[in-house]
């Protein structure tokens, strides 16, 4: 499903199944979804008009995207869920993704190459990614409402960008020629306060919400090599970070710190010998920082915002539920201002079939 701004009116759009495509005897002239579309002030009004536009009944609960564009996303995300979370057919489990710089519309009739529904396409690349690629996020209907319900932690949305030439990836030509002239990818973080979204994350920012929320399985972090030009890249595997809420002065400071196990995917660094500890030891000790520097630029855009996706304010909440009851109603201020010491402890555990970069005179002895 997708929702837009037009005017004063909601523009709902439906991604519908072709049946006649399931069937064996396809015809290559139909695609296999149509989109249906109409617009009114009611969510639910636009939907029940569409009744009229198909010989098949519209069933809500396979429902597995809500596609809103931004101009709905900063209005508010009340009205456009409302009526999806009463409604008895459909799952509180559907994912969110906000389009950027296009329309919900867009998206939905966006031809995609690997899968012949791009919906379907949509949500296995976004959970693909979101296991695979720390600053990309995965957002459902259930964790949005959750953290709305929450005291002292914010609602985040992955971004979707379409690309410059979208317009082209609406007809099946999209899908017959290599390279596609289109291709959807996620892009950003939207934040929000409450249900409107106030700002975004760019990829490199992103990064932080993904490592102190405890939502990073595996991923990938390029490091640049001590004294010199070149990088090293590590496999990340599931990290953990804890939080440690104090009070100072009556004033709220927080202690985090992100435990990280990694093994190296790509080396070039090329005065750097792996055989010798204190080289290991140097590029774990660069590694660190350089990750503390990566996580408090995220940290320093969400303060900028003015609201605290990272759940500092829930684990003052736990932690100090007196103090709390204080601070709660003007937690936006103190979070702008919060003390975060943030560390970072980084053990790289394998090297991979080669110790040194491959190539130098020392690999040729191994």
């Amino acid at each position: 499903m997708g929702i837009d701004k037009k005017d004063e009116l909601y523009e709902v759009s439906l991604q519908v199944v072709n049946p006649n495509q399931m069937s064996r005897k396809q015809s290559s002239e139909r695609t296999p979804t149509f989109v249906l579309s109409m617009r009114s002030d009611s969510i639910s009004e636009a939907i029940r008009k569409m009744v009229g536009m198909s010989s098949r009944r519209l069933y809500m609960s396979h429902m597995q995207i809500l596609f809103v564009d931004e101009a709905t996303a900063r209005e508010g995300m009340h009205e456009p869920l409302d009526w999806l979370l009463r409604n008895n057919e459909i799952r509180p489990v559907f994912d969110l993704i906000i389009v950027r710089d296009h329309s919900a519309k867009e998206a939905l009739t966006f031809v995609t190459s690997t899968e012949l529904f791009p919906a379907l396409d949509m949500h296995k690349a976004l959970k693909l990614s979101y296991k695979s690629w720390a600053p990309n996020i995965y957002s459902q209907a259930k964790e949005f409402l959750e953290s709305l319900n929450k005291d002292g932690v914010e609602p985040v949305i992955t971004g979707l960008k379409l690309g410059e030439q979208a317009d082209k990836a609406q007809k099946m030509d999209n899908v017959k020629q290599s390279p596609q002239h289109a291709n959807y990818f996620f892009s950003g973080v939207g934040v929000f306060q409450e249900d409107r979204l106030v700002g975004w994350m760019n990829p490199s920012e992103s990064r932080a919400y993904n490592y102190l929320t405890n939502h990073v399985d595996n991923s990938l972090f390029k490091v640049e090599c001590p004294n010199a030009k070149e990088h090293f890249t590590l496999d990340v595997i599931r990290p953990k970070t804890k939080y440690d809420p104090k009070i100072v002065n009556d004033h709220p400071v927080l202690d985090a710190t992100v435990y990280i196990e990694a093994n190296i995917n790509e080396l070039r660094c090329k005065k750097v010998d792996l055989n010798k500890e204190e080289d290991l030891l140097k590029l774990q000790k660069i590694a660190a920082d350089q990750y503390v520097e990566a996580i408090n630029r995220g940290i320093r855009k969400a303060q900028s915002l003015g609201t605290d996706i990272f759940g500092f304010g829930e684990a003052f909440h736990r932690a100090y539920p007196a103090k709390w009851h204080v601070w709660k109603n003007d937690w936006d201020k103190r979070f702008e201002e919060l003390d975060v010491n943030l560390r970072v402890t980084l053990q790289i555990k394998r090297n991979g079939k080669i110790v040194s970069p491959y190539g130098m005179p020392q690999n040729k002895q191994e």
